[in-house]
């Protein structure tokens, strides 16, 4: 139990704290009750150069020690990670709540009389494009969507420099494996992505792989042939179904269902009050991916909701990003389950919609590949037409499909959440190996699982990704990850 720096621990919770009420409420489609100045004002030793260099010189201690332990490691790093990323957002205040409220705005001019429709958000478009059958009005919708993110270049490139700084004054490096793992996801799902996945593509959109755009993967992921099998009024009901099996109690876990404008698509969990309450906001939507986000939203709760009342501040808030992706994917890979699926969504499908769903995920793999060796590459350049073009040149490899020039630079992000979302990926793999080992194939209506799973949920925010690997048997790899891609798509 960590019991130094308790005054820049406590306001770090209560930095943490209010950032994750004003996420959930931007996802939920809400009206913010902060600004992101009043915020970092209210928390001023968090956000601090001196708070930053106090966690960083504990940590630095901590593993000089002749004894390590682990635990007292791990939260300190956990700490002075979230103080870096504070950091960054005091160095630059007004670039970074323009972009959190970027999305909300009317910026986006539709085609058409701009008289008649006017400018729309951004997040407006986000919902609509992928499943609008026409490409056409695909193309012209995503044509104005890039012309209007690409205005807002220059505070992505501000929010850079200050991450940087950040970086610099917490002693971060790029992480460990941040170019072998995407290159492993990508050259270990080449083969299936150039039959299975341009065969898909080209019999959902009519357009072969390499004439594709970045829409017409949209399309593939979020509107598949299969979607009418995922009706979007059951998916609440599909959820408690499988809980009731597995005899999980979800009653902690406050789901807001409400359609708003400006909601997000796709599901997302935040801590309100962990361990006693997490709020889930959901978009239902018709298909299998607002089924899987529903789910993985779930298991992100679950980590919030596990810890004890008394446990640290840095396991109920904070932690491995890759863990949080983890229990992410966990839960959402259920989709891809076929007696899951007959069983809780009750659906049967063929095996090319099966497969639909399956290689979503390989496509989704390949992307964060893609967007992390473009970030590497902004890392060394900057972020500018060096990494722009780098990342169009890694989605095509990824996708097959061209990525707008307005929107090369929006999803690179300097602290590598998509490597983390890759490494989560491949420890969920292992995850449900494991658990299929232990409890069978069907392990997802065994209650004996649950058992197994609270060791991962029960933590929160303490055990890091290495840790979990070795407890399970092994060193993080991707191999489990590429083995269940391609059993998936066979």
């Amino acid at each position: 139990m960590l019991r130094e720096l308790p005054d820049l621990r406590e306001d770090a919770a209560g930095l943490a704290s209010a950032l994750a009420r004003e996420r959930y409420r931007r996802a939920a489609g809400l009206p913010a009750q902060e600004t992101l100045r009043d915020i970092l004002r209210a928390h001023n030793l968090a956000v601090s150069a001196e708070g930053l260099a106090q966690a960083r010189e504990a940590l630095g201690n901590a593993e000089g020690e002749d004894s390590r332990r682990a635990g007292r490691i791990a939260r300190l790093a956990s700490l002075r990670d979230f103080l870096a990323r504070a950091r960054a957002l005091e160095l630059e205040p007004g670039a970074a709540q323009e972009l959190f409220e970027f999305d909300r705005r009317p910026l986006v001019k539709p085609p058409g009389d701009a008289g008649l429709h006017g400018a729309v958000p951004a997040v407006t478009v986000e919902r609509e494009l992928p499943i609008l059958r026409s490409r056409e009005k695909r193309g012209e919708m995503e044509e104005a969507l890039a012309t209007a993110v690409r205005a807002a270049d220059g505070l992505r490139s501000a929010m850079w420099d200050a991450a940087r700084a950040a970086q610099a004054e917490a002693g971060l490096r790029a992480p460990e494996g941040v170019a072998q793992w995407p290159e492993e996801i990508l050259d270990g799902t080449e083969e299936i992505f150039d039959d299975l996945g341009a065969w898909l593509l080209e019999r959902h959109t009519g357009v072969k792989a390499g004439a594709a755009a970045r829409h017409d993967v949209l399309h593939l992921l979020q509107a598949p042939r299969s979607a009418s099998a995922f009706p979007a009024g059951e998916m609440q009901r599909t959820v408690r179904r499988w809980a009731e099996m597995l005899r999980l109690d979800l009653s902690e876990v406050k789901v807001d269902d409400e359609d708003r404008p400006l909601k997000r698509p796709g599901a997302r969990a935040e801590p309100v009050d962990p361990p006693w309450e997490v709020a889930l906001t959901f978009l239902p939507a018709e298909g299998p991916r607002a089924l899987g986000a529903l789910l993985g939203a779930i298991g992100t709760a679950l980590l919030r909701l596990g810890p004890p009342p008394d446990a640290p501040p840095e396991d109920l808030w904070l932690g491995d990003p890759a863990v949080r992706h983890a229990c992410w994917e966990v839960l959402e890979g259920l989709v891809r389950d076929r007696e899951w699926l007959r069983r809780c969504a009750k659906t049967e499908l063929s095996r090319d919609d099966e497969r639909a769903i399956a290689i979503a995920a390989v496509i989704d793999c390949r992307v964060a590949a893609a967007r992390t060796l473009a970030s590497l590459q902004a890392r060394e350049s900057g972020l500018g037409s060096r990494a722009a073009a780098a990342h169009r040149d890694l989605y095509a490899r990824a996708t097959g499909a061209e990525l707008p020039a307005g929107l090369a630079l929006r999803d690179l992000d300097p602290w590598f959440g998509p490597l983390a979302q890759l490494q989560g990926r491949a420890l969920a793999a292992r995850i449900r190996e494991f658990l299929r080992d232990r409890h069978d194939e069907d392990w997802w209506r065994n209650p004996r699982s649950t058992t197994s799973l609270q060791a991962l949920w029960g933590r929160g925010g303490r055990p890091t990704c290495a840790e979990l690997w070795t407890e399970l048997g092994g060193e993080p790899a991707v191999n489990p990850l590429l083995f269940e891609l391609s059993q998936a798509c066979g």
